[in-house]
């Protein structure tokens, strides 16, 4: 397990969005050491030779290249935490989806406000995929546990994630797993793609495997498989 006090974390953007993100980071991980970079460049050339646990980039500034930019990065790093935040008004599911298969970990919406911001930086740096509550659809926020539940230790999963992992294990396609758990075959792409990720496989079909094995530890692992986490209290 990584200590807390000698985690570095890198913000990338204007001073501005430093400012805002380095104050929640702070309140969530108070030991973390906190690094800036202004340009994607520089931040892709500090975490190239940095030593670094996680990295939040402004979505919004005038380097990125969308989805490419974190593409290149996460083959440049590929057990650093990911996560973005920008300050459009609002995001589609494709857009989410986008992000997250270039190996984001998380994408949020500064218009979620304060506390959700907060809630979200705290679950990308525990290691968790997190994904804007108001690109999921109403029906996505409550569900009952899935039959033949793999363990325990799954709790790391949404509600969600959990109901289609259940599903996609029986055998399910994403359109019949789309009408049983009343989502958009968009959303269930989403959350398979956020699986995939989890779980550290390239296709469905060695999910099983990753998930029995999974449920068998007693410890965790990071979001691709080999970081581990930082355990911050909610």
């Amino acid at each position: 397990m990584r200590d807390v006090a000698s985690c570095k974390i890198l913000i990338a953007g204007n001073c501005i969005f430093e400012r805002g993100v380095a104050s929640i980071v702070r309140d969530v991980a108070p030991s973390a050491s906190i690094a800036a970079a202004s340009r994607f460049a520089d931040a892709r050339a500090r975490l190239h030779h940095g030593e670094f646990f996680a990295a939040i980039f402004d979505l919004d500034g005038d380097e990125l290249t969308g989805p490419a930019s974190f593409r290149m990065l996460r083959i440049d790093c590929p057990r650093l935490i990911l996560g973005v935040l920008s300050r459009t008004p609002s995001a589609g599911a494709g857009d989410v989806l986008g992000y997250l298969a270039a190996g984001v970990n998380g994408y949020v919406l500064e218009k979620s406000g304060q506390a959700e911001v907060e809630r979200a930086v705290r679950q990308i740096l525990n290691g968790a995929l997190y994904i804007p509550p108001s690109v999921v659809e109403p029906a996505a926020c409550e569900l009952d546990p899935p039959p033949r539940a793999l363990g325990r230790h799954r709790c790391d999963l949404t509600p969600r994630q959990d109901g289609v992992l259940g599903l996609l294990l029986q055998g399910y396609s994403n359109k019949e797993i789309a009408r049983r758990l009343n989502l958009s075959p968009h959303m269930v792409k989403i959350h398979v793609s956020a699986l995939l990720r989890r779980f550290s496989v390239q296709k469905r079909s060695g999910l099983a495997a990753a998930a029995t094995l999974r449920s068998e530890k007693t410890g965790q692992r990071g979001p691709l498989g080999s970081a581990p986490l930082m355990q911050i209290s909610a």
